[in-house]
């Protein structure tokens, strides 16, 4: 009998212990060669084909500039909105106009006696700001009497506000305050506007002078 010497033995051991991890290595499903699920073997290779839990590579693009955002009217100034103008709370009339009536009933309450007069600005502020919602901006005046002609209906829509016929009206077309005096309104930006009462006494620049900033209107339907 024939006796094999170590060496051989150590030889023939280490040739098996190889080619069995060549052969587990090659029957290794491929999603396991690659742990960290990155699409590549270990040895940087690609493989064609990305892990789908793998993080998709972010975008390096630089944010828009300014310039960019004002070429594109859409991006600073969002699309008018699409208004039913033949559903509630809107109502058309015989001559063209629309009414519209959530708000016209809403200033049924100016100048109500039982409230505060500062009530009134705040108001006035919830109309303007109703406009605003749907023309993108205040009415374009600085007059009582234009504010007055945007509310009854000289707009693009003909949309009616105010009633032509309010009590607060007088004989000049001004919306006048609880004592009688007409309201000044002061547009401050294309989107805010300062409404002001000249208070019991009827004169500007004095103690009693009620005044209210209007805030940035907020989103909401119209």
């Amino acid at each position: 009998m024939k006796f094999v010497s170590g060496k051989t033995l150590f030889l023939f051991l280490l040739v098996a212990a190889i080619l069995s991890v060549a052969l587990a290595y090659i029957f290794l499903p491929s999603s396991q060669k690659d742990p960290a699920g990155t699409g590549r073997t270990v040895d940087g290779k690609t493989t064609g084909v990305l892990a789908v839990n793998s993080p998709t590579p972010g975008s390096h693009r630089a944010p828009p500039s300014l310039e960019q955002l004002q070429s594109n009217p859409l991006a600073l100034h969002p699309a008018p909105l699409e208004l039913n103008f033949g559903s509630p709370p809107f109502e058309r009339q015989a001559n063209g106009t629309i009414y519209k009536k959530d708000v016209m009933k809403m200033l049924e309450e100016l100048n109500d006696e039982s409230q505060e007069a500062s009530s009134d600005l705040q108001l006035l502020g919830k109309v303007i700001g109703a406009y605003h919602r749907i023309f993108q901006q205040n009415p374009v005046a600085g007059e009582n009497r234009e504010v007055v002609e945007a509310l009854t209906g000289k707009n693009p829509h003909k949309l009616i506000f105010l009633s032509p016929q309010h009590p607060a009206l007088n004989e000049h077309l001004e919306l006048i305050d609880r004592w009688g005096n007409p309201f000044r309104f002061h547009p401050v930006s294309s989107s805010l506007m300062e409404f002001s009462s000249a208070g019991p006494d009827g004169n500007f620049g004095t103690a009693d002078d009620i005044t209210l900033q209007d805030e940035e209107p907020p989103t909401e339907e119209p």
